[in-house]
């Protein structure tokens, strides 16, 4: 890989259950077929130098729940981080922990909530993608993904508009 670049994959949680405390809302029967779309999509549509070597997660339950889920995407060893900062973040917030991730850490899968992600999506990516830009209006959908190729040999070299998108996908593109 090469050693300039960095990849970024935006999945926001899938569908939860309603009728509890937002921190503790479980997945729901749809939000599990959506994982399983979801996890089936990494494997197949996701480029293969897209292996994440670091998956960072809110710790909210449907977030965890989403990554347990599609985690067999991954290699085993992968590094896990739940961090409380990624609870409901705003795409400024996103930004700042990413640009502080220890190196080398290339590749990196961020398991969160609308409407930071999109947020950060929108940020991410030229104006040049319109059509993405115009359906990442609508935020991810629950269990969404977008996946970013970033030209910067560090994370704080993160910037606006500095990404490629390579693949963006709702779980009913990944049937």
């Amino acid at each position: 890989m090469n050693d300039a670049m960095k990849h970024l994959i935006l999945l926001r949680h899938a569908s939860a259950e309603t009728g509890e405390p937002d921190r503790a809302r479980s997945l729901s029967a749809q939000g599990r077929s959506e994982c399983g779309r979801m996890a089936g999509a990494l494997e197949r549509l996701v480029p293969d130098e897209f292996r994440p070597e670091l998956l960072l997660c809110s710790p909210a339950t449907r977030a965890r729940e989403t990554l347990e889920r599609v985690s067999r995407a991954f290699a085993a060893d992968v590094k896990v981080e739940v961090d409380e900062a990624f609870y409901l973040a705003s795409a400024s917030q996103l930004v700042a922990k990413l640009r502080a991730l220890a190196e080398p850490n290339p590749q990196v899968l961020l398991v969160g909530h609308n409407p930071g992600l999109s947020e950060l999506l929108k940020w991410l990516v030229p104006h040049g993608e319109a059509e993405v830009l115009r359906r990442a209006a609508h935020g991810l959908a629950p269990g969404g993904l977008a996946a970013l190729r970033i030209p910067a040999p560090h994370w704080r070299d993160l910037a606006a508009r500095g990404a490629e998108l390579v693949a963006f996908l709702r779980p009913g593109d990944a049937r």
